[in-house]
């Protein structure tokens, strides 16, 4: 800790001894003496009366010793909340949503980590309305979420896209057709992800466009993971709507099957928000800086880095 001068001064008045302040501050007693020097020098009054029996504050140095007091108090507390900001700058908690959250940020944060090995990392995953709620609440520092939403209190930067597919179990009936119609699907068991899911927002608006409603459908189950979701349909309870990128494993060892629904070719977006009137914590900056990064962005999905 920084040693102020002044705060020399009551630890002097109060033990009434140079050589005990110095044992107690850790330092040589001539250092002592030298300090009280230059604040004497600086003001022109004695600060102390030295006798034999030890040193006691002059008029001019119980003036200096009450507002030394106030400056130690300042200090202590200054240091305090420094100490509490040096924390604080060390922590980045992000929020993501479920697609983002298990199938992008771990390769996104094990690149950050290895840049800043001192920045510890929270992970916090939920769907967009959720991160969102925390975001607002400020219980996150930044959000990286599906689909799109328009807030004037954020700062919302697009990142990419990714592509939108219906999957099916290998032992559904339509599993051997390349491609159904918007009304074939609609009569099917269906497995939707929950309200507030940017994926079914993206689909309900789909739909919408193309005159339909989720109430037409034949919803069998609402899931609010998305690896319940693929659970479901590889147990042929019914078809669902997943990002492409969260079923690589499944369709390689042939436990699900994509198929093309006519009209519906859909993308879902994938943003980064902060607030915009709060000052980013320092990790939260530097995250910020490398996932908006022009040619070097370490958004990957599953260890490939997006380019």
């Amino acid at each position: 800790m920084y040693l102020n001068p002044l705060s020399i001064i009551p630890i002097v008045a109060e033990t009434k001894s140079f050589s005990k302040a110095a044992r107690i501050l850790h330092l040589s007693q001539p250092a002592i003496s030298s300090k009280i020097k230059d604040i004497e020098d600086y003001y022109g009054l004695k600060i102390f009366h030295r006798t034999a029996q030890g040193v006691t504050l002059t008029e001019a140095g119980k003036i200096i010793n009450a507002y030394a007091v106030r400056f130690a108090e300042l200090q202590q507390a200054m240091d305090e909340e420094l100490k509490q900001l040096l924390q604080n700058n060390s922590i980045l908690t992000i929020g993501a949503s479920c697609t983002v959250g298990n199938y992008a940020m771990p390769s996104c944060i094990k690149i950050f980590k290895d840049r800043y090995p001192d920045i510890t990392v929270k992970l916090d995953i939920s769907n967009s309305r959720g991160i969102l709620e925390k975001l607002h609440r400020k219980e996150i520092d930044v959000a990286v979420i599906e689909g799109s939403t328009e807030n004037p209190d954020l700062a919302v930067y697009k990142i990419t896209d990714t592509r939108l597919v219906f999957i099916v179990s290998l032992a559904s009936r339509i599993v051997k057709k390349k491609e159904i119609s918007l009304t074939e699907l609609s009569s099917k068991p269906f497995v939707i992800r929950e309200k507030g899911a940017a994926v079914r927002q993206i689909f309900e608006k789909a739909l919408a466009d193309h005159g339909y409603s989720l109430e037409q459908f034949n919803i069998v189950t609402e899931m609010t993971s998305i690896h319940a979701v693929k659970a479901a349909v590889q147990d042929d309870i019914g078809i669902s709507i997943v990002p492409e990128i969260t079923i690589k494993k499944e369709i390689n060892n042939q436990l699900l099957k994509t198929v093309k629904v006519t009209g519906l070719d859909l993308y879902m977006p994938i943003h980064l928000a902060y607030l915009k009137n709060e000052e980013l914590s320092l990790p939260a900056q530097r995250f910020v800086n490398l996932l908006l990064h022009p040619q070097k962005s370490i958004f990957c999905w599953e260890n490939k880095v997006f380019d």
